[in-house]
This record gives structure tokens, C-alpha cells and sequence, in this order.
């Protein structure tokens, strides 16, 4: 049996519904282009942020290396009295409580015998003028001199250096100077408006070839000190040192009893301008490996202790001495 109407099996679409169904489409096509954008532009500023954060944590952790490892003599012994020094230790009595620690005996002080005395006398005029070093300790190890003539330079004596080559002529301990750079001059790369001009960059010098010269890392000998950027675009750099007697940060080594040779605690404030012109500041308070507990001087009875704390150690990092 035929169809009685064979046109209509024929029928296609009418222009009202073509044109419903490319508004449909249009709609569509426009919600999925405004959902690949914005999955785009979040990716681009998780990126830039994620390269901010990171130049700023690198910068911060390769201190926190440098300062944790912090080297001093008079972490672990005391400095050399030359008017009564064991000489019967053996170098047993590293704690410094008068007690051999092999033996657990007493150790009978002993004065210097005249060959030992002219030996010291000329260990000490060694370092007498000495820009790294100040003296030595009574196991006659050279005591390091920090320097900090400013609030954004911090020079100090560190054993984190490893080698990057298997026997190099190279020691694990180094000098390490952080300080502010000349901003570094890109003339192809197109710098945001936002950023300032005159800022500078964090500047991260280290000498591991000699560490016991007697002179300063001097930046400009980039045969002996090696020179690399922590971080650009630096506006301010801060370095503060805590002080366990008043129990505050001090801007000078030289306000802290033996400051210069025994640090406890450092506070890096640092503002710069990230990649989107936005001003940051952050401030980090970091400790060495030492105990906290302080070695007393058992060779010279009568002179109180260097550091002027007691030997169960110092007071916690706060920033004030009413702090909790």
C-alpha cells in the first residue's frame, strides 16, 4: 500500500528552527570558550605566583643552610686563658665541666709549660690582626670574627659547603656574605610599570677555596668569591640578631655579648616587588644546630662565663621580654 501523501516523508527543517538551533549552538560554543578562558588566565596567575613564591623560598632556604650550620668555637668550648690550661685533658673535656669524659675524673688544672706558652703566644699573634678571626679557643681553634657593618650585609663562617666535584681542593667550611647588588640591567626584556626602578637585588657571595684568610670576601674577586642572584626587584633587607640577655633583636653585633663569634638567632626581613609589580614583605626568624646549653670556662674559676648566660642555656627567640 503506497503512501496517499509522499511529500511529507520529504520535509525537512523549517528557517524558524535552523535559526533556534544556532542560537543554541552559539550559546554553547560561547559558554565553552568562556570556560577554556578562565581555566587559562587561572593557570597563567597560579604560575606567576608559584614562580614568585618560589624565587622568594629558594632565597630563604639557601639561608637557612648557610645560618643553621653556623660555625663557632665557641659553641662547644670557651676561649684560651693563657693563666691555667689543662694539659692533662687530652682534649677529653670538650663540655667544659672540669670533668675528663672518658674517665669520668676530675681534671687537675695544670699551668702552661714554657714551650706550650710561646706556642699559643704565637697562635694568637696569628690572629691578632685578622679581619675574619678575633682569637682562639683553649683546644687553639681559630675563633670567627661576623660581621655585620650594616643592616642589609651579614658575613659569617659556615661549614654547609659541599663539593660539587669529588677531591677538589675545597673545604666544608666557607664564608658567606649576604648583602644588596646593582640591579641587574635587561635591556631586551620588557619590564612592568609597576616595578620601581631603583631597587636592587639579594646578592648571595661565598669563599670556600681559603676560608682562613685573613681579609674580607671582597665581591669584586670573582676568581676567589663566587657572586649569585637570590632574588631581583629587592627594595629593603634587614638583618636583626637576637640578644638572650635583654631578650631582644639588636641591629648590631657589637650591642651582643660576643656577638661577633656566638649567635643564636637571626631575623631576615626582606620587601621586594614580585613579577606583577605587587610590593611583598616577609620576615623570617632562623636558629643554628648548636644546643642552647652555653660550655663554662672551668680553667678560669674566677672569670665569669663569656656569654653571660648560665649553663642550663639560653631564653627561647621572642621578639620582647614579655613575651610568652
Amino acid at each position: 500500500m503506497s503512501d496517499s501523501n509522499p511529500g511529507l516523508s520529504q520535509r525537512g527543517f523549517t528557517l524558524i528552527e535552523i535559526l533556534i538551533a544556532i542560537t543554541i549552538l552559539a550559546f554553547m560554543t560561547m559558554g565553552v570558550v568562556s570556560i577554556t578562558q578562565n581555566a587559562a588566565d587561572t593557570m597563567d596567575r597560579t604560575t606567576t605566583l608559584n614562580k614568585n613564591n618560589l624565587q622568594i623560598e629558594t632565597a630563604l632556604s639557601r639561608f637557612e643552610w648557610d645560618f643553621s650550620q653556623i660555625y663557632s668555637p665557641l659553641y662547644f668550648s670557651a676561649p684560651l686563658n693563657l693563666g691555667s690550661v689543662d694539659q692533662t685533658a687530652n682534649g677529653n673535656d670538650l663540655n667544659g665541666d672540669g670533668v675528663d669524659d672518658k674517665t669520668g675524673q676530675p681534671i687537675q688544672q695544670t699551668p702552661l709549660t714554657p714551650q706550650i706558652q710561646e706556642y699559643y703566644q704565637r697562635l694568637i699573634q696569628r690572629f691578632e690582626s685578622n679581619e675574619h678571626f678575633k682569637a682562639i679557643s683553649k683546644e687553639g681553634l681559630p675563633i670567627p670574627r661576623f660581621y655585620s657593618p650594616d643592616k642589609n650585609t651579614f658575613e659569617f663562617f659556615t661549614s654547609s659547603n659541599r663539593r660539587k666535584m669529588q677531591n677538589t681542593r675545597q673545604s666544608h667550611f666557607a664564608w658567606v656574605r649576604y648583602s644588596l647588588g646593582e640591579a641587574i640591567s635587561r635591556p631586551d626584556e620588557e619590564k612592568n610599570p609597576a616595578i620601581p626602578q631603583s631597587l636592587k637585588t639579594l646578592m648571595r657571595y661565598y669563599s670556600a677555596d681559603d676560608p682562613y684568610s685573613d681579609k674580607r670576601l671582597d665581591p669584586e674577586n670573582v676568581e676567589l668569591v663566587k657572586g649569585s642572584v637570590l632574588l631581583e626587584n629587592v627594595e629593603a633587607l634587614e638583618f636583626t640578631f637576637w640578644n638572650p640577655q635583654s631578650r631582644k633583636w639588636e641591629t648590631s653585633l657589637t650591642t651582643i655579648q660576643d656577638g661577633e663569634s656566638l649567635l643564636r638567632g637571626v631575623k631576615l626581613s626582606v620587601t621586594w616587588y614580585d613579577s606583577t609589580g605587587f610590593k611583598r614583605t616577609v620576615s623570617r626568624i632562623y636558629r643554628n644546630h648548636w644546643p642552647m646549653i652555653v660550655p663554662i670556662d672551668t680553667t678560669a674559676p674566677n672569670q665569669p662565663n663569656t656569654n653571660g648566660n648560665t649553663q642550663s642555656g639560653n631564653p627561647p627567640l621572642g621578639e620582647d621580654p614579655d613575651e610568652t
